[in-house]
């Protein structure tokens, strides 16, 4: 079974959630626009993961985030 993800744009940044349980949405962080292409991607604690132009990969990379320090 896949995973079902939610992408909110806000003000100044869009934000990441997993959407998989309805009833219980897990927010994995925030993509905030540098330029008109560049996204810098931000755990839901604030920590800068990485820098891309791509919204999959910092997709991927939230998810993976969210992953390793679940397992901590």
């Amino acid at each position: 079974m896949g995973r079902t993800y939610a992408i909110v744009a806000t003000g100044d940044h869009v934000a990441v959630s997993d959407v998989t349980d309805i009833t219980r949405p897990l927010p994995l962080g925030r993509a905030v626009p540098l330029g008109s292409v560049l996204w810098d991607i931000h755990a839901p604690d604030g920590r800068a993961l990485l820098r891309t132009d791509d919204l999959l990969r910092a997709l991927v990379a939230l998810r993976a985030d969210y992953t390793s320090s679940a397992r901590r």
